[in-house]
């Protein structure tokens, strides 16, 4: 008959900590210390003073899984109010936008897989919770200097992940690669990074010797990449959020090229707007409220082409 207790409702998990996640207070609950010593690289630890937690995330780890690497990809299916994620057959979680509430059960190699937590099921987990508590991800990536944001939106092969790294070289800590997620405060919105890591394509080895030390390995989505911390690997400082400043949306070309222009603010928040998620018109609504806020800053278009580290020098003049 196998076990009567098939749904483990008395399952323990005591360690629990509180979080700030994109600006957002949130608790993960867990029997698992791997699973924590992850959430420690990817959100701020929150202190005592916070309010309670708008979020609650409860992992427990079946010490009688037995699935382990290479894990395939994520499989998602939602109804109404529930989303639900399977990472394998033996590690899935199950999403409650209106409780804010994620639950999971998994294996002891999926709770010590840490890259697979950072770059994969806590992106995934805030990006689909995120538009009930507030929080947008958008397809752009971020680096900082003095607290201030530069935010740089394209498409994929646009170049944003190899002026993150010729900015970041030039002194501009790393907040974002890839996505970005952006908040409401007191004083408007904050961005903030998730995933400590950058990924390039292997043409990148051509301007960044840097490179040379790392070898090209396949990402999450399938591609042929360099992935690297760029904090850890090549000592360039890592900010957790900042004051979104400037927003420059990018269109590569094939020759050296440096033309900054004004882009009008409805086309910037059609592009943002492209990759939204809200299961509600208030949560929808809430998120379109952060892009309008974002491109009243008055974003620019950069046509540009030639060399990553002399791109990025002009581009470091017009932010400063």
């Amino acid at each position: 008959m196998g076990s009567r207790d098939f749904l483990r409702k008395d399952a323990q998990t005591p360690h629990t900590e509180n979080y700030v996640m994109a600006g957002v207070l949130g608790s993960i609950s867990t029997n698992s210390p791997e699973i924590l010593m992850a959430a420690r690289e990817s959100f701020c630890t929150a202190k005592d003073s916070h309010p309670g937690p708008k979020m609650s995330w409860r992992f427990w780890v079946d010490p009688d899984g037995t699935t382990r690497e290479p894990w395939p990809k994520p499989t998602f299916r939602g109804l109404d109010h529930l989303i639900f994620i399977g990472l394998d057959p033996q590690n899935s979680i199950l999403i409650d936008l209106n409780r804010r509430l994620a639950i999971g059960r998994l294996s002891p190699a999926m709770a010590a897989d840490q890259e697979r937590w950072k770059t994969v099921v806590f992106p995934n987990l805030l990006s689909l919770i995120g538009p009930a508590i507030g929080v947008a991800g958008l397809h752009c990536a971020c680096v900082v200097r003095e607290g201030r944001g530069l935010l740089l939106a394209g498409p994929s092969g646009s170049g944003k992940s190899t002026l993150t790294m010729a900015l970041g070289l030039r002194g501009f800590s790393f907040l974002s690669d890839d996505w970005t997620y952006f908040s409401h405060d007191a004083g408007g919105i904050s961005a903030w990074g998730l995933i400590p890591r950058l990924k390039l394509l292997p043409p990148a080895a051509a301007y960044f010797p840097e490179l040379a030390q790392f070898n090209i390995a396949t990402s999450v989505n399938g591609e042929e990449a360099f992935g690297i911390d760029p904090n850890k690997n090549l000592g360039i400082a890592r900010s957790r959020s900042c004051e979104p400043q400037q927003l420059v949306f990018l269109e590569r070309t094939s020759n050296p090229e440096f033309t900054l222009t004004r882009m009008p603010a409805s086309d910037a928040a059609a592009h943002l707007e492209e990759n939204l998620l809200a299961d509600t018109l208030e949560a929808l609504k809430s998120q379109l409220d952060i892009v309008q806020r974002l491109v009243d800053r008055g974003p620019w278009q950069l046509r540009y082409g030639g060399a990553p580290d002399e791109v990025a020098k002009k581009l470091e003049g017009f932010f400063a």
